[in-house]
């Protein structure tokens, strides 16, 4: 066996006896078999009584390892170990295993990419059982046995949500915990219930709470109550996102009443219906986007830009291009408005709001008084950065996914585990195993009923 084999496979760190040792490579499967002997090793100490003399060499044993290297998958190693005895006690031992463990099949490089693998948040405990070669339950129980997360400490900024979980968590939803700043997840919980809520974070010393300068959340309720309870010195953030969006969903039940009532006219030539229907995202772009060049428009068999589709829209109805200017001015004021300017700007919208007398905008005004202070602090900046949940949105895509690949997963533990080890990409793996995997117990099986 020459030596750039073994540097190719990632074994030049290991003692080998070259010229003892077998490498054997088949293309079909692209699976390599090395059979290996290892240098003797002079200092050879009897693990039992510790003595280094009277050791004698009384043949050898074979072992079948399933090795990784950084280029390869499958490798299968035929290890040749020296079996001793110890003269002086009388015990047997064999020579050391730079590969695994004692009486483990699986290498130790091998145990580190499988772990790596389910970093990937589209891979799956099957699937990388497939790709190794290995069983999956072999998988499940490698990473419940090494990957045993616990809480992280809490930053300056936390952003809170839920992910809709129905199997998983007994009251249907997880909540997350997740820190913008570091880009990782603080905590995953089973329930978002104030109670729950409040005894998990009252758990946590008030010294560390109180390092927390702003909490972001949605507009739930709930989470507004948990950050004043748990948290008295931080601000409270709303998502802008989700600010207007409720204004967005507003403004189109209006667009859709609207086009409702003319329903009866989308079999005529009238265009209302149809402008309603056909053109409702150009009520969505921002009018700086809008584009002035014409095209052709079928149903009139004109041709019109996007500025004139809007203008022959607003003819419609009075009160849409009213809520049209409302909607834009808001989000002109969540682009531009700083701390400095933000209060003043915002009663002045909803005043505008209340005046606009829309029977749609009348829950728009109610929760922009309501929400009026975490609003404003919304527009704090840390780092340079505004505080948002926009971060976490895409971190609860990611663990949807998760979600919908575990088909129906029910146990959390696990679950919960998986989710910080392949959100946090530098989470750790255990150097020693756990001696209990994550598996819950289930009722026990009754006798075999024989024929």
């Amino acid at each position: 066996m020459d030596y750039s084999t073994i540097k190719f496979l990632g074994l030049d760190h290991i003692g080998i006896d070259a010229q003892k040792s077998f490498h054997s490579y088949d293309p079909t499967t692209n699976n390599h078999t090395i059979k290996i002997h290892l240098i003797k090793d002079d200092n050879i100490h009897c693990p039992t009584c510790g003595c280094c003399e009277n050791i004698k060499l009384r043949g050898s044993k074979s072992q079948i390892i399933k090795y990784s290297s950084t280029v390869e998958d499958n490798i299968n190693i035929f290890l040749y170990r020296r079996v001793f005895k110890c003269e002086n006690c009388g015990s047997y031992f064999k020579e050391r295993n730079p590969f695994a463990s004692e009486n483990r099949k699986i290498s130790y490089q091998k145990e580190v990419k499988i772990l790596n693998a389910l970093r990937d948040i589209n891979s799956t405990f099957k699937r990388v059982a497939t790709h190794f070669e290995v069983s999956p339950t072999f998988v499940t129980n490698l990473f419940d046995k090494k990957v045993s997360l616990n809480r992280l400490t809490l930053p300056d900024v936390i952003c809170v949500d839920e992910v809709y979980s129905k199997k998983l968590s007994f009251h249907s939803y997880c909540f997350i915990v997740y820190s913008p700043q570091m880009k990782r997840i603080i905590e995953v919980l089973d329930s978002r219930k104030l109670d729950s809520l409040i005894d998990f974070f009252c758990k946590i010393p008030i010294k560390e709470r109180d390092n927390v300068k702003f909490f972001s959340t949605d507009l739930y309720d709930t989470y507004r109550v948990l950050a004043k309870k748990c948290f008295p010195k931080a601000k409270i953030c709303a998502d802008p996102f989700h600010v207007i969006k409720n204004i967005s969903d507003a403004f189109h039940s209006l667009r859709r009443e609207i086009m409702n009532y003319y329903d009866y006219l989308k079999h005529e030539k009238n265009n209302y219906y149809w402008l309603l229907k056909k053109y409702w995202r150009l009520l969505s772009l921002d009018p700086s986007k809008l584009n002035h060049k014409r095209f052709k428009v079928n149903k009139q068999g004109q041709f019109m830009s996007q500025h004139e589709i809007l203008e022959y829209i607003f003819t419609i109805d009075k009160r849409l291009e009213i809520a049209y200017d409302l909607l834009h001015e808001y989000r002109n004021f969540n682009q531009t408005a700083t701390i400095d300017n933000a209060e003043e700007w915002l009663d002045e919208l909803i005043q505008k709001f209340i005046r606009s007398g829309i029977k749609q905008y009348e829950k728009v005004w109610k929760m922009l008084k309501n929400w009026r202070l975490e609003i404003i602090n919304s527009f704090n900046k840390v780092n340079g950065f505004r505080i948002t949940n926009g971060s976490m949105e895409r971190v609860n895509r990611d663990v949807k996914t998760m979600f919908r690949l575990s088909f129906g997963s029910t146990n959390f533990e696990r679950m919960r585990n998986r989710i910080m080890f392949a959100i946090n990409k530098d989470a750790p793996i255990l150097y020693n195993r756990k001696n209990k995997t994550n598996k819950r117990k289930g009722k026990l099986r009754g006798p075999y009923k024989q024929k």
